[in-house]
């Protein structure tokens, strides 16, 4: 049986190219630039990861306080470094894509 697998929402902060190299891999990711949500507010940002069930991944860290968020969402990757390279974040997704499921991503912060 197929397990099920991570899906990435990419917020404004990190670069689309980081979804363009994650989907040649066959990774189902998303960034807010291709559902046009740019300029909108961090709670709608998580909003829409949740509502599409994508684990959501930032350099903000306004994401890093889970006392904000008063509603359970599948997972926020924190990229610590604000200058993070777009091949360093790639391979740390697929990383994760590989060995978590959304099942222990839920609710967790994860710092790379």
């Amino acid at each position: 049986m197929l397990q099920p697998k991570l899906r990435f929402y990419l917020d404004e902060n990190m670069d689309p190219e980081i979804a363009e190299q994650l989907r040649q891999r066959g990774i189902d990711v998303l960034a807010a630039r291709d559902v046009d949500l740019l300029s909108v507010s961090d709670g709608v940002q998580l909003r829409y990861a949740v509502a599409d069930g994508r684990v959501l991944c930032t350099k903000d860290a306004g994401f890093t306080d889970p006392t904000t968020w008063d509603l359970e969402h599948y997972g926020i990757v924190f990229f610590t470094d604000s200058s993070v390279s777009i091949g360093y974040a790639v391979n740390a997704l697929q990383d994760l894509y590989r060995n978590e499921t959304p099942e222990n991503m839920k609710n967790s912060l994860r710092y790379m």
